[in-house]
């Protein structure tokens, strides 16, 4: 009985994310995204251990990127990504690059690969995705330093941020098809 009440609103509150238009999407992504950054200004220390925060603007542009390119997303990855910059004293520019080149290479597989029917495309396209994301920022980070960034706690953040992916990659779906350019050739 309670499993099947589960079952019952889990199928409402997928009905209702399925009726939201793709700026009602974009909007709930947008403020998911915001707020994870927010929190993740704050101490993030648990028994004077250090905890390992997301890159959650890097799960937006690899979710977003899946419905095809936008001007409104690669805006709001620039803007996420200068306050990336900014938080992290990073070169700017760095992580708005970085967000803009996960955007377009998840467009490009959504748009080469049908995704939605294709179950290793759409597990292990993520992955590759976020781990060329994550060579992008060793390397800034390496550049900028002048000297070679340790991978540990890099691969610490990768795996957060793939966590987190797993968990909120519906919500970044903005609900188009990715199909055919528009417009003909003639």
């Amino acid at each position: 009985m309670a499993r099947r009440r589960k079952s019952e609103r889990l199928s409402a509150i997928a009905g209702i994310w399925a009726e939201t238009g793709p700026t009602s999407r974009f909007l709930i992504g947008t403020l998911i995204v915001a707020a994870i950054g927010l929190i993740g200004l704050t101490p993030k220390t648990l028994f004077d251990t250090e905890l390992v925060w997301p890159y959650a603007s890097l799960v937006a542009a690899i979710g977003w990127g899946r419905s095809g390119l936008g001007f409104r997303p690669m805006v709001v990855l620039v803007i996420f990504g200068l306050a990336q910059d900014v938080s992290a004293y990073a070169p700017l520019g760095c992580f708005g690059f970085i967000n803009l080149a996960a955007y377009g290479a998840s467009s490009l597989i959504a748009r080469s690969f049908d995704r939605e029917r294709n179950p290793l495309i759409s597990t292990v396209a993520p992955v590759v995705l976020y781990a060329v994301s994550f060579i992008l920022v060793w390397l800034f980070a390496s550049f900028s330093g002048n000297h070679l960034v340790q991978l540990s706690p890099l691969v610490n953040v990768f795996v957060v941020t793939y966590i987190l992916h797993i968990l909120t990659a519906p919500v970044f779906d903005l609900g188009r098809r990715v199909g055919p350019l528009a417009g003909s050739m003639s």
